[in-house]
């Protein structure tokens, strides 16, 4: 039996965030029945940050957002916890090198 790593478990745990509104990181680790610090140990012991974990996890459900044309660019910023549509313009043009709306448009047009 395949053991799962904490970084996938992390990773679920602030997808699972996410549909609720704000993630943090003191939430996913008495999820995992530790301490924010230990958390912190662990994850740098696979090589991982939990602010990575939350940029890779945002990054691919905006990718899964953005195909929906009807869903205002704000409402998929509220979605990944972002707390204005700036700052999901800003984190979606690092990601893809593209503002979102442009990305929409040549993508899915």
């Amino acid at each position: 039996m395949a053991r799962v790593s904490l970084g996938s478990k992390v990773s679920s745990l602030i997808s699972i965030q996410l549909a609720r509104g704000k993630v943090g990181v003191e939430v996913v680790a008495s999820q995992l029945h530790m301490s924010r610090y230990t958390l912190h140990k662990k994850l740098r012991r696979e090589g991982l940050t939990f602010a990575r974990l939350l940029e890779d996890v945002r990054r691919k459900q905006a990718l899964t957002y953005m195909q929906d044309r009807t869903k205002p660019l704000v409402e998929i910023a509220e979605q990944l916890g972002f707390s204005e549509l700036s700052a999901f313009s800003r984190a979606f043009k690092r990601w893809m090198g593209t503002s979102p709306a442009e990305y929409r448009s040549v993508r899915f047009s």
